[in-house]
């Protein structure tokens, strides 16, 4: 097969499948993983994949914006933050990232809880100024408008005065090996500092984010105290997390 040849039906693949390891890539074509990277290198100069770890991914899907992200895996989105929901008290400190699916989270807390929430998430704080009884705190820092995230210096410093009890964070992937991943390094960093003051993290992660490799990893696996997911999760890779000492939640959907 031509490497032209090769190189477009690369490109079709990834469109249907999102994202593949130069392995899976190399079997496929029956090549070397070296042609694979010299293809996939190729394709990334040419602005048509994203290369990630081991592999590379659709550039669409590279760092999607909050309104794309919204509408993806939506009834899983919703189940998850249900299950979440379900486990918060009152009087906590916790933080929640700027996710999809922290953001459906945000919309289910209870007003009267008492809860202080911080979050670097517009949206969120959007959502959460309408619930009474709650105390809402910024980040602060610089607005980065295709997550509506609050990012940079000021945002980190703003961090590592909280004492958080639970950080509710979502990934744009997730691995045993690669940890939680990110698609931006400058959110990776406000993530980094919000585990750190952390006393406990909590995953909010849909079955999508299992297969998905992003090229910033926010966080080594291990950093995660629960994993909440969807039915959609392979029991087998569920049961990977919970033999590290992970809990796990499946979320029922409606």
């Amino acid at each position: 097969m031509l490497p032209h040849v090769r190189r477009s039906q690369i490109v079709e693949h990834l469109k249907d499948v999102k994202t593949a390891t130069s392995e899976s890539l190399g079997r496929m074509f029956d090549v070397t993983e070296e042609t694979i990277r010299k293809d996939l290198n190729y394709l990334n100069e040419k602005g048509l994949v994203i290369r990630s770890f081991g592999g590379a991914m659709i550039k669409e899907e590279y760092d999607p914006s909050l309104a794309m992200r919204t509408i993806n895996s939506l009834d899983e989105k919703k189940a998850i933050a249900k299950a979440a929901a379900a486990l918060l008290g009152h009087r906590e400190c916790m933080f929640l990232d700027a996710g999809s699916t922290t953001i459906e989270f945000a919309k289910l807390i209870k007003k009267d809880s008492e809860n202080v929430i911080i979050t670097n998430s517009l949206e969120i704080l959007n959502i959460l100024s309408k619930i009474d009884g709650i105390s809402v705190i910024s980040t602060g820092g610089t607005l980065r408008k295709r997550s509506m995230s609050f990012i940079g210096q000021l945002a980190e410093k703003s961090i590592e005065s909280f004492n958080i009890s639970e950080a509710f964070i979502s990934a744009k992937g997730v691995s045993i090996d690669e940890g939680i991943m990110d698609t931006n390094e400058v959110e990776a960093e406000v993530k980094r500092k919000m585990l750190g003051t952390a006393k406990k993290v909590t995953l909010l992660a849909d079955s999508t984010k299992f297969s998905k490799l992003a090229y910033v990893t926010v966080c080594p696996i291990s950093t995660v105290s629960r994993i909440i997911t969807d039915p959609g999760t392979d029991i087998s890779i569920i049961a990977k997390y919970r033999a590290l000492g992970i809990e796990v939640i499946v979320a029922p959907l409606p």
